[in-house]
């Protein structure tokens, strides 16, 4: 897999605090990279399609992940979507090992994990993570008075936060409130029948809930209705089919249960952006 290495020294000079946060807005396509240190990303607003270690995901506003040294990800078609990046190096979480690894949202960080790894951010919880990273960026702006110090302050409450919010969303369901387990079973059923359009009745019988209910809570835990997530997975994984130059449109098509190709191709640029076969000539 062909991808820029990133290095420590492209944002953390020599004696700077090793935490940088930046805001940006992507639009179009990121090139496959990989750096050096860990980055915390905040979606504030829009939807992309993310490529990470070769698997493909539809981000939202309010989704949060981190991405590990070394793990080689792209932003393969973003609609003006806005964003922040929080870069810190290991030597951000040196003196922490004991409480980082006390909290299950954080102790992957020191053991490393497998696979992606995502959560979501209500209206309450996208500000308080708005809050942290727009006073980061203003402290190492100005540089008053103990900023360094009070920059590695809002970067662990910027953790804390993270990791509450995984703690409330983790798919084990451990410690987690009913109403998260029953949104997961809707989740696991939704991934497990993208080939085919999935009904609300389904999902909520899957999940055992009313579908006036089910749709109220799903939003609230994950930004999004039961039919733009099954839409938005079901496209995620036409990119990852795509992606496959012996797979031609028609075959995706088919394989994802489309018998107008027409219809796919809309649904395709409506979540993208791009159509299939734009986003073959961009691969």
């Amino acid at each position: 897999m062909n991808h820029s290495l990133i290095p420590n020294s492209e944002y953390f000079e020599r004696g700077m605090p090793p935490v940088f946060v930046i805001s940006n807005k992507h639009h179009g396509k990121v090139s496959l990279h990989s750096h050096e240190f860990f980055e915390l990303v905040f979606i504030e607003q829009g939807v992309a399609l993310h490529s990470h270690e070769g698997n493909t995901q539809i981000l939202t506003t309010g989704d949060v992940f981190i991405i590990l040294p070394g793990e080689v990800h792209s932003y393969i078609s973003a609609s003006n979507t806005s964003l922040y990046n929080c870069l810190f190096t290991a030597k951000a979480l040196t003196g922490l090992e004991q409480e980082i690894g006390a909290m299950q949202g954080l102790s992957w960080l020191l053991d490393g994990r497998s696979g992606f790894v995502r959560v979501h951010a209500g209206l309450a919880e996208s500000q308080e993570l708005m809050l942290y990273l727009e006073k980061m960026i203003w402290e190492r702006l100005n540089r008053t008075v103990g900023w360094d110090l009070k920059l590695k302050s809002l970067f662990y409450g910027l953790l804390v936060a993270y990791a509450r919010l995984f703690s409330n969303v983790t798919l084990s369901g451990k410690g987690a409130n009913a109403n998260f387990k029953h949104i997961f079973e809707a989740v696991a059923f939704i991934e497990a029948n993208y080939r085919n359009d999935v009904l609300l009745d389904d999902i909520a019988k899957a999940a055992g809930l009313s579908t006036g209910y089910l749709s109220k809570q799903f939003k609230n835990v994950l930004g999004t209705t039961p039919a733009e997530y099954a839409r938005n997975f079901r496209m995620a994984k036409a990119a990852e089919l795509l992606r496959t130059e012996s797979n031609s449109v028609a075959l995706v098509a088919e394989v994802l249960g489309f018998s107008d190709i027409s219809l796919f191709s809309r649904q395709f640029k409506q979540v993208t952006g791009i159509s299939p076969t734009g986003f073959r000539k961009n691969e």
